[in-house]
């Protein structure tokens, strides 16, 4: 599990690569990465946290 600091950092990152990539080409949003990328952002966003105290 991760922490929400942890989650929200990864999705941050998936952001900035799928901008960069709507940057370099406006079509991205069909490329097989940019979906790849859409579906992990959406799965790190569902997965449960660690408490933040253990």
């Amino acid at each position: 599990m991760l922490k929400n600091t942890e989650k929200s950092l990864l999705v941050e990152l998936i952001c900035n690569e799928q901008t960069q990539m709507l940057m370099r080409d406006k079509n991205a949003y069909n490329h097989e990465k940019y979906k790849n990328l859409e579906m992990i952002k959406v799965k790190v966003k569902d997965m449960k946290q660690e408490p933040e105290c253990l």
